[in-house]
């Protein structure tokens, strides 16, 4: 699947959000460690032209996948190896940005601490590193409900799911395990066999992670996605509360991370020896657009949320805000903005999301969209938010080659799939910026 959190649009705002002068992605050195099929490096890929990629896996059947995907997408600025971290030594000076995404909580110690050393070693002076890891304070509730599990399983359960469901069965209303046995079958047998019930399940508490960073020459500078700094669930008198007492960030961010059950962190960090800023600014323009959920309270905040959401799908610019707001006090609007990405109702990015969502009369899914399409893998939006089809649906996809109009590919799809609501079906694809 593609992941969000390490989109580098993003994640380069959240670097600059914490003092570094990241550069652009659009020409840029790009590493993914932990590749698997490319799904989430060739948007990327195909979005930026002019930066180089590369994706490394250990396992060469999807190192193979991937170059079989990156063909398909006419891509020639993206390699993909099959190799270890360790031992894997890169030619051409440093990169630009570093994914680890998904697999820091699941591997020996000594690939975690050879990953942080890579890191170092292997970003730019101004480099970004994207890694995500589990918490411990979040997965210390889950692991009693994992060992049930598994005693089911070996008491003759057929399958992990089939356990799941008789633990469920069996579990007394109210129990807090409930919303854990109820997540866990939401993920799915394909999921929990890489999450949950991996053969390694290591989470660790912040402070580990930021005291082993610093000791392999690492800064952690904040959340990949600036707006999950701080819960965004969690009850704002309490936030206060917790603030007056923690003695230091490092200590707030620890009891922040336990009164919010918090199970996982994606971080953006940089070299230890970065020129880093101690004040920061909303100098660099940024792009941005509303995120759902409830309107801010106070006045002027939604007034703002209001001109950002008034564009969407599309990104409004701090210019194009300033223009929509005339008379305001750009200064308090500046803070507040600020004061909006990290409590998440605003999603900056270093540039701008620009295409027509409105439905075409002709459908041309672009070259890799058709290929997934084609092997009924997630599609991946212009958001880079990975979209997951019932098995139909994907066939009317796979004929979104440009040689269907819109009445054609209505009645294709009337054979296919006769439930399918057609015409709101192709607004979702459009507004998520699938024709682009």
């Amino acid at each position: 699947m593609s992941h969000p959190l390490t989109d580098p649009a993003v994640s380069a705002v959240a670097a600059m959000l914490g003092g570094l002068d990241a550069c652009h992605p659009a020409e840029a050195r790009i590493l993914e460690i932990g590749c698997c099929s490319g799904h989430n490096l060739i948007p990327l890929a195909m979005r930026w032209p002019d930066s180089r990629f590369t994706g490394i896996d250990l396992t060469e059947r999807s190192i193979a996948q991937a170059r079989e995907l990156a063909t398909a997408a006419r891509l020639e600025n993206i390699e993909f190896l099959a190799a270890d971290l360790i031992g894997f030594e890169p030619e051409d000076g440093g990169f630009d940005y570093i994914i680890a995404h998904g697999f820091f909580s699941w591997v020996p110690d000594e690939v975690k601490l050879a990953l942080l050393d890579f890191c170092a070693r292997h970003l730019a002076p101004s480099g970004v590193a994207t890694i995500s890891f589990n918490l411990e304070c979040g997965w210390r509730e889950r692991f009693p409900v994992i060992e049930k599990t598994r005693a089911i399983q070996q008491a003759g359960a057929e399958d992990l799911m089939a356990a799941l469901a008789i633990l469920r069965s069996v579990t007394e209303e109210g129990s807090p395990e409930l919303r854990i046995i109820d997540d866990m079958l939401a993920k799915g047998p394909d999921i929990l066999a890489f999450d949950d019930f991996a053969p390694i399940n290591d989470p660790w508490s912040f402070d580990r992670f930021v005291r082993a960073s610093a000791d392999r020459g690492l800064r952690w500078l904040g959340e990949s996605d600036p707006g999950l700094n701080l819960p965004q669930d969690l009850d704002p008198v309490v936030l206060e509360k917790l603030r007056r007492e923690s003695p230091n960030p490092l200590a707030f961010q620890l009891a922040v991370d336990v009164a919010a059950g918090r199970t996982f962190r994606s971080g953006a960090l940089c070299r230890a020896d970065a020129k880093v800023a101690d004040r920061v600014s909303l100098e660099r323009v940024f792009e941005l657009s509303a995120r759902t959920g409830p309107e801010p309270a106070n006045a002027t905040d939604r007034k703002i949320h209001r001109a950002i959401a008034f564009n969407d799908p599309l990104c409004l610019s701090l210019a194009g805000l300033e223009q929509m707001m005339p008379g305001s006090d750009w200064r308090d609007i500046s803070r507040r903005i600020y004061d909006g990405i990290h409590r998440g109702w605003i999603l900056p990015r270093i540039e701008p999301v620009w295409f027509d969502p409105e439905v075409p009369e002709f459908f041309k899914l672009n070259p890799f969209r058709l290929e997934c399409a084609r092997r009924r893998l997630p599609l991946v939006d212009i958001w880079h938010r990975p979209c997951s089809f019932p098995t139909d649906h994907y066939s009317v996809l796979a004929a979104m080659d440009g040689s269907k109009n819109r009445v054609d590919l209505a009645a294709f799809s009337r054979t296919l799939c006769p439930e399918l609501a057609y015409e709101p079906w192709l607004r979702h694809l459009a507004g998520r910026g699938m024709f682009a």
